[in-house]
């Protein structure tokens, strides 16, 4: 959220609130078995960039019966896609990915504070897929977590690790540098990635049923694993981004694809509430 006067900025989260229920938002009921459970809310941004990828850099990493979904197979239903492929149709049996840094300003693991007082920065990347569900998994699974990094700075990293165990911790920077601009960056050991989103109009309530549901697949070593998510109060306001890429690794890579941002845009997101369970998949 831009740098609003206090209440300006309390005024317009009452009215985030309100548009998600007339009795107020809650969360849906999440399924039995849980072995932790974590929320977010307080969220004043989370700021995704969409990207092209080949998906053998990840394939070994994927829960048994899963594979990314082609960009050949969305373009079907994405004339921005159809188009990015038919003047570069090398790309059609790569992934999508999706890399979204988020700003939260209350971030609980089950029912712990786990970071000082404001905001603290996180990001996740995820890719498009699809394999067998669990019976717990509730919502749509359409995307699977390839990565997830929070802060350095944070000390509670054994109850972070509990509800998201691919966490790892490294320099990340999520911040309104001032009205209307963001600052994004990330340090990964094989690149840097950095951005300057730029934000504009008012926010826009999410079209959807609320509580909304979707089920979240691990992968790598906790490809066992899963998160069911209960969430609402999403709202969305325009933004511009500029990317940039320095080093070796997939985020680099992509953005180095000619005429890729054509494709993919920034969205940017903020006002919701998200209560969210770890599950171990049954055999």
């Amino acid at each position: 959220m831009h740098r609003l006067p206090l209440l300006l900025r309390a005024l317009l989260f009452m009215a985030l609130g309100a548009a998600a229920g007339g009795a107020g938002p809650s969360y849906g009921t999440l399924p039995p078995g849980m072995l932790s459970r974590s929320e977010l809310s307080e969220v004043s941004a989370e700021i995704c960039r969409d990207h092209v990828f080949d998906p053998s850099i990840v394939s070994r990493r994927l829960p048994p019966g899963y594979r990314l979904v082609t960009l050949a197979e969305q373009a079907k239903d994405d004339p921005a896609l159809g188009e990015f492929l038919r003047a570069h149709p090398g790309y059609s049996s790569h992934a999508l990915g999706s890399l979204c840094f988020m700003s939260v300003g209350s971030f609980t693991v089950d029912g712990v504070r786990v970071h000082p007082p404001g905001h603290t920065p996180m990001a996740f990347w995820w890719a498009r897929a699809e394999g067998p569900r669990d019976a717990r998994m509730r919502g749509e699974s359409t995307w699977i977590q390839l990565g997830s990094w929070y802060s350095h700075d944070l000390t509670e990293r054994a109850r972070i690790l509990a509800t998201d165990p691919m966490a790892q911790f490294t320099d990340i920077q999520v911040a309104e540098e001032k009205p209307h601009v963001w600052r994004l960056r990330l340090v990964l050991p094989d690149e840097v990635i950095a951005g300057e989103v730029r934000c504009s109009g008012q926010p826009m309530r999410r079209h959807g049923p609320e509580p909304g549901y979707m089920s979240v697949p691990f992968s790598g070593d906790h490809a066992g694993k899963f998160w069911v998510i209960s969430y609402f109060g999403h709202h969305e306001l325009k933004a511009q981004g500029d990317w940039q890429g320095q080093g070796s690794g997939v985020f680099t890579t992509a953005l180095q694809v000619p005429q890729e941002a054509k494709a993919f845009g920034t969205v940017f997101q903020l006002g919701w509430s998200a209560l969210s369970g770890l599950y171990q998949r049954n055999p």
